[in-house]
């Protein structure tokens, strides 16, 4: 049963996990007040399910369920995109894949289905059974704990919308854990689209369940609960509605999907071209290219994650682009290169989460505009929260290398 404790790389993830606790620790707002016992239990919540999905042939076989849900919605997506742009939508052509009709329409389809699935109150019963699971085994509040349940299916700035009318008395450390858990989760949508460009589905699920618990124990190390909160100890909450009836909320959820698919585009056009445009000044001014500086920055991380020593630089320069740029260009430049199985599935847990730069001004902006009030707390907590982001991807990652 311990046959994986020889193994270098697998004990090398102990000193990871220990790691990030200790990153976490040293940039707390009030050391003292961190509860142990939320940590001991939030950690062994983040290790049964990764023990569940990835070691028990049941848990094998609900993941792979959801894997293949995924994928039937993906064939059904395929029917329209193939209806709209014809032959453009054949991969065996000569064009090969074209990413702007065959990948990005899927974000719209999926945005239709969420808000349809919203709707119907499918996602308040998945996300409100997670929430009661969760929130008295860590003793946190009702509307954190609802938010971090829903940033596993919704978007970082969507997910706040289920509390939105309690932000305005939030305390700072719950508003840290809304903020921490929308940076450390990906959305149903943007989560299939990768999917279909070939990062592992089982994987990307799995760590979306696995940083719930994560981003609590990240959040409240970073920034204890010092007050009360206002939905301490079973307070019912309230969840609306947004939409009038089924149809106006495919016409919503379209709508919204073809905003982001439109974003998504425009941003990997934006953020490959300029970083093409450094690379270029880096390499013929300084001889050294911007994955050659990212690979040297984040190679210890890469090494105190698991990940095969003869492939570090390669997964820390994923790791850089993920934090500086975004997740979609680290993916996108994952499965184009050689990874072993092992340092890819470690690395669909490193990268699976919006923690990056730029999600700081979307917080600010989509959170800051449901409670104006907060919005100078937002800024104050954003490089924390980032921080907090990306600890508890690096720490679902490194958890997961101990047994894979």
């Amino acid at each position: 049963m311990l046959s994986w404790l020889p193994d270098p790389t697998r004990l090398i993830g102990v000193v990871g996990v220990c790691s990030i606790l200790a990153i976490a620790w040293l940039f707390s707002s009030n050391r003292r007040a961190i509860k142990l016992k939320l940590i001991f239990i939030a950690l062994t919540m983040q290790m049964l399910f990764c023990l569940f999905i990835l070691k028990t042939s049941v848990g094998k076989f609900i993941f792979q369920q959801l894997a293949r849900g995924v994928e039937y919605v993906y064939a059904s997506a395929d029917a329209g995109i193939s209806f709209v742009f014809g032959s453009l939508a054949q991969t065996n052509m000569p064009w090969g894949t074209i990413f702007a009709i065959k990948v990005l329409p899927i974000i719209i389809f999926f945005g239709a289905l969420m808000s349809l699935l919203t709707h119907i109150g499918v996602v308040q019963i998945l996300v409100k059974g997670v929430s009661f699971v969760i929130r008295p085994l860590l003793g946190t509040s009702g509307a954190e704990t609802l938010s971090v349940a829903a940033s596993s299916i919704l978007g970082q700035t969507e997910a706040p919308l289920l509390i939105k009318h309690y932000l305005a008395t939030m305390t700072s450390s719950e508003i840290m854990t809304v903020m921490v858990s929308g940076m450390s989760h990906l959305s149903g949508s943007i989560l299939a689209v990768y999917g279909m460009m070939g990062v592992p589905l089982i994987h990307l699920i799995s760590a979306s369940i696995m940083a719930i618990p994560a981003a609590i124990l990240i959040s409240k190390m970073l920034m204890p609960e010092t007050d009360t909160p206002q939905t301490l100890g079973g307070h019912a909450i309230h969840i609306e509605k947004h939409t009038k009836n089924a149809l106006d909320a495919l016409a919503t959820g379209t709508t919204d999907g073809l905003k982001l698919a439109v974003n998504v585009g425009a941003m990997l056009i934006t953020f490959i071209s300029l970083i093409t445009l450094v690379d270029s000044l880096l390499t013929s001014q300084c001889g050294i290219s911007l994955n050659q500086i990212f690979s040297y920055i984040f190679y210890p991380v890469a090494y105190l994650l698991g990940i095969n020593p003869g492939e570090c630089n390669q997964a820390a320069s994923l790791l850089g682009q993920k934090l500086v740029v975004n997740e979609f260009v680290a993916y996108s430049s994952m499965v184009k290169q050689v990874f072993s199985e092992r340092s890819t599935i470690i690395l669909t847990y490193a990268i699976a989460g919006f923690a990056n730069f730029s999600c700081i001004g979307i917080q600010i902006g989509g959170i800051g505009a449901l409670c104006p009030t907060k919005r100078e707390l937002l800024t104050r907590l954003g490089f924390r929260a980032l921080l907090g982001g990306t600890l508890t991807n690096l720490l679902n990652a490194a958890l997961v290398s101990l047994v894979i």
